[in-house]
């Protein structure tokens, strides 16, 4: 048991949950596919419709997965509950961004590079929320709660009404060296095989 939990830790430290090292610097689309993918939280702003913040940006984490580990997607799952001051603000406007750090897989850490350091590569996603479509809840279902298992019981709490939503992207903006972030196509980062 006690190898095993090393093993997991040792290959989080080296490279994320995928196992492997990050892309090189410069395949910004390949990086974004890999951030995302490797991170199993983020920061999603939204336009807060509360009182005192009605109107300014607000940020919450949440939990996310493109998919199980061996079948990233691309595609941002979240498990929303309409009790959730930022769900509330996605009810009024969908519009949100959504940001995620290399800091979370090790690498940056195993390089001695602070998080805010540009070889960091940082990913925000911006788009639309949306519920997920019937058709593909069970594969929603399967990317969020084989990443966070704890999900199951949150599903029993029938008073939340908790449901899957994902972002529709429209564009993606990555850092990761020094000299000012890129813009990558939705149909780039999508083209990407991870």
């Amino acid at each position: 048991m006690y190898a095993v939990i090393l093993t997991v830790v040792a290959a989080m430290l080296s490279g994320g949950l995928a196992g492997s090292d990050p892309p090189p610097h410069g395949d910004y689309a390949a990086m974004a596919r890999y951030v995302v993918h490797n991170n199993d939280w983020g920061s999603l702003a939204s336009i807060s419709t509360h009182q005192p913040m009605k109107g300014k940006p607000f940020t919450n984490v949440f939990s996310v997965s493109d998919g199980p580990v061996e079948n990233g997607t691309g595609v941002p799952y979240f498990f929303f509950s309409p009790l959730d001051v930022t769900v509330q603000d996605l009810m009024v406007n969908p519009n949100a961004s959504f940001s995620m750090s290399e800091i979370e897989s090790g690498y940056c850490t195993s390089m001695k590079w602070d998080a805010e350091d540009p070889r960091c590569a940082k990913i925000i996603l911006s788009g639309k929320i949306v519920t997920v479509p019937q058709d593909e809840a069970d594969f929603a279902k399967n990317a969020l709660f084989s990443r966070h298992p704890i999900m199951a019981d949150w599903i029993k709490m029938e008073s939340h009404k908790f449901y899957f939503t994902k972002m529709e992207i429209e564009d993606v903006f990555v850092l990761d060296f020094f000299g000012g972030g890129n813009i990558v196509s939705p149909e780039d980062y999508f083209n990407v095989k991870p």
